[in-house]
């Protein structure tokens, strides 16, 4: 049996308990308009509100029974009482279901708010979404099911659907990323339109909260610090550009003082570090290029650059893999920097150094073409196409450290560079460099002896009919003669004249190597094809 009973309105509930008493009398009217009282009559009570309703709900048998406890007419409980109460209360699969739902969306709340907060306090974090972020997403799409980016897709992928066939991404762990640290739901990257959303309200949200509360641009000893701790070249490139967009003083990169808190030196030595950790890995040197190269322009916009320490390492690091396409930019910025100091000469040394093993060694970048043997002597002597010595060469960086400075690694940068020049055969032009030293350096024997054994081999790489022996040739008229006849020679040869610098230098005769030197061309040639 299933009672009901009335339910009060909220308005009834709202009115003190002694005024819920019932009346005895009734206020009347009469008619002149004089009050009068009557006795309340038994029976059903008069409604004064005939729009109020009453909302009623089904009471369940048990509580009517333990509300009337003690009466003659409530029944024993019985065994069917127990299994209709239990089958009604029973646990549903469908409210489990949803519970279970509800507490993995609660524990989603609260990852990502604690992210969310976590990652505003860190202004030096660098998985701090940013628009290139958003950008990126946009055009290669979320870390889900993969699918063809919005570039990729042709008429027919429209048109059938996406593939069954993961494509590869290599965009897909960056976002990953991004959207574990920035409290992301894992839902968000099964659709492009709601991860770019998510992306979106995450990026608007650092924005505002940087602006309201003033926060200040990390400053360079946070952003060393922070540097310190990197083990990616991408993390290197997120930390600079955040830490750029944020507002760090452009003068921090320029600084070449007290290594120890320089940002240049740190970024050098984070870098540096990286890449030793992996030296067979060519894709890492070009992230590190890529990197230095941007940030060498996103300088140049704020109306500065990128300084000798930087742009020493990208030297060095563009001739360790043979890029002879990245040394000309690097030799422009090199050139045109502030400083020529100990670090650069160090890099512009280990850069020939590189290029002389890539030149004798088999290896995947080994410069065996007329095109690329043309452009390594465009690069060492910086003969350009108007037959004119650019400034901007390997052949200026060596003859400035010999001028300015006596040290050996100013020796052997100066050495490297005829050597490069012997191993392609420019004979000309290493005669002609003998005369443009500066008498001083002329009379050091480690010296004398690098073009002797320079211009040997030289002699063997250079071609038989080549007879342009011009008697007071100028070094650019040198040069380009020497830069044309490497067409001319016999490219099954150059492995093989390629020979050890340093060999048979004991058995030489420093003082006769220099008579040689000193004779004009024809006779410098024959004489050392006979020495």
């Amino acid at each position: 049996m299933i009672r009901s009973a009335a339910r009060l309105s909220q308005a009834d509930l709202s009115v003190a308990p002694h005024l819920l008493r019932p009346k005895t009398f009734v206020k009347k009217l009469g008619k002149n308009n004089e009050v009068y009282y009557t006795l309340v009559k038994k029976g059903l009570a008069h409604n004064p509100d005939p729009g109020k309703e009453y909302e009623f709900f089904e009471m369940p048998n048990l509580l009517l029974d333990l509300d009337a406890e003690g009466t003659r007419h409530v029944r024993s409980v019985e065994d069917t009482d127990e299994k209709l109460m239990t089958a009604r209360w029973a646990e549903v699969p469908r409210r489990k279901a949803v519970q279970t739902r509800l507490k993995v969306f609660e524990e989603q709340l609260y990852e990502s708010r604690r992210k969310a907060r976590e990652i505003m306090s860190q202004p030096t974090n660098i998985w701090r979404i940013t628009s290139h972020d958003i950008v990126s997403a946009a055009l290669h799409g979320g870390p889900g099911p993969q699918r063809k980016s919005a570039r990729e897709l042709t008429p027919a992928d429209v048109i059938s659907g996406p593939s069954s066939t993961p494509t590869p991404c290599s965009n897909s762990e960056i976002i990953e990323k991004l959207r574990l640290e920035n409290g992301i739901p894992q839902h968000a990257v099964n659709e492009d339109q709601l991860l770019l959303r998510w992306m979106t309200l995450r990026y608007n949200s650092l924005t505002q909260s940087s602006q309201k509360r003033r926060r200040k641009a990390p400053s360079p000893e946070q952003l060393t610090r922070a540097l310190q701790t990197q083990t990616t070249i991408l993390g290197v490139r997120r930390l600079v550009s955040q830490a750029l967009s944020a507002g760090t003083s452009v003068n921090s990169f320029q600084s070449e003082t007290k290594p120890a808190i320089s940002l240049p030196h740190q970024i050098r030595s984070t870098c540096a570090h990286i890449l030793s950790q992996d030296p067979l890995n060519r894709d890492l040197y070009i992230q590190a290029l890529t990197f230095l190269g941007n940030l060498s322009e996103r300088l140049s916009s704020l109306n500065a650059q990128l300084g000798p320490i930087l742009c020493g390492l990208a030297l060095k690091l563009s001739a360790e893999i043979g890029s002879l396409e990245a040394l000309p930019g690097w030799l422009y910025r090199s050139h045109h920097t502030t400083s020529n100091g100990e670090l650069l000469m160090e890099d512009v040394l280990s850069a020939l150094t590189s290029l002389r093993s890539t030149l004798r060694d088999k290896g995947p970048v080994n410069l065996q073409t007329i095109e690329q043997r043309q452009l390594l002597f465009q690069l060492l002597t910086g003969i350009d196409e108007n037959d004119t010595i650019a400034k901007d060469s390997f052949r200026t960086f060596g003859t400035a450290f010999l001028e300015a400075d006596s040290s050996s690694t100013a020796s052997h940068a100066y050495s490297a560079y005829i050597t490069l020049l012997g191993h392609l055969g420019a004979a000309r032009t290493l005669w002609r460099e003998w005369r443009e030293l500066p008498s001083s350096v002329s009379k050091d024997e480690d010296i004398v002896l690098g073009f002797c054994n320079a211009l040997k081999q030289a002699i063997r790489v250079m071609p038989g009919s080549d007879g342009e022996y011009a008697p007071d040739s100028s070094l650019a008229a040198c040069a380009t003669l020497d830069y044309h006849a490497i067409e001319m020679q016999d490219t099954a040869a150059w492995r093989a004249h390629v020979s050890d610098d340093m060999a048979g230098q004991a058995s030489v005769n420093v003082a006769a190597c220099r008579a040689t030197l000193d004779l004009p061309l024809a006779d410098c040639i024959k004489g050392f094809r006979t020495l």
